[in-house]
């Protein structure tokens, strides 16, 4: 019997627009912050030429930012440090984070996107 597997289900809604726009994608457990961007990405027909963040607020108030950080800083933004996408699964911190955040894609049009979990699914 191949081993059950976790998925994510989430709803992404594009902010500032009427109607709305939104996807409800799933994506596996073990997805990084990275794998997910790539997944919303092709959910919303992004072209993926633009820098990325998800910021998200951890229970204990402390917000986590995950995107693409550069060497020198200079993609830093409100001094926030950004955190690796690639390195860090989305399950690490399930329990810690609020049920919703935030993804911003391309901070010059800042299309800024409401992420919403709403359930873990089991995957046979």
């Amino acid at each position: 019997m191949p081993p059950i597997k976790q998925v994510y289900q989430f709803k992404i809604t594009l902010q500032g627009i009427k109607p709305p726009i939104w996807r409800r994608i799933q994506v596996p457990s073990t997805y990084t912050f990275y794998d997910l961007h790539v997944a919303i990405q092709d959910a919303m027909g992004w072209l993926d030429y633009h820098l990325h963040e998800f910021r998200v607020q951890a229970k204990t108030g402390e917000t986590l930012v995950f995107g693409i950080p550069s060497e020198d800083g200079s993609f830093m933004l409100a001094n926030d440090r950004i955190l690796a996408g690639w390195r860090h699964k989305m399950s690490k911190y399930e329990t810690i984070i609020s049920r919703s955040f935030m993804y911003t894609y391309d901070y010059g049009d800042d299309w800024t996107h409401k992420i919403d979990f709403e359930e873990t699914r089991m995957r046979f």
